[in-house]
């Protein structure tokens, strides 16, 4: 299969993104580039955060335990099952816009499509 890459015709303004021509990120295989790439503030997405202490609270990771206890306290005691609940639903509002997005930057041709390295 051949790789498809694309640019930013113009800076987007964070420090993510720019105008190098890089891989176009598979959705199916690595959302996590493609949010990146496609969310529009990624960077400053509270919603983004949020996933990640969901994570972070499901696999017991939190660097310290007083962040855990602050964030439970914020959500509330949760099962693993309504953890798992709040992740997917989160993780689709994000995937659904990041999607929206790209198709508005591809119309409005803000991104460029290369495919296999050529124009």
């Amino acid at each position: 299969m051949n790789k498809v890459y694309f640019k930013y015709t113009e800076h987007p303004g964070d420090f993510f993104r720019n105008t190098d021509v890089v891989i176009l990120p598979n959705p199916q295989e690595d959302m996590e580039n493609f949010l990146i790439q496609f969310l529009k503030n990624y960077q400053s997405d509270e919603r983004v955060t949020y996933v990640d202490d969901l994570y972070k609270l499901l696999d017991d990771d939190f660097f310290n335990e007083e962040d855990k206890n602050n964030f439970v306290k914020i959500i509330g005691k949760k099962s693993e099952l309504e953890i798992k609940t709040a992740i997917q639903h989160m993780e689709m509002e994000l995937r659904n816009e990041a999607y929206k997005n790209f198709y508005n930057l591809v119309r409005t041709k803000q991104i460029q499509i290369i495919d296999n390295g050529k124009k």
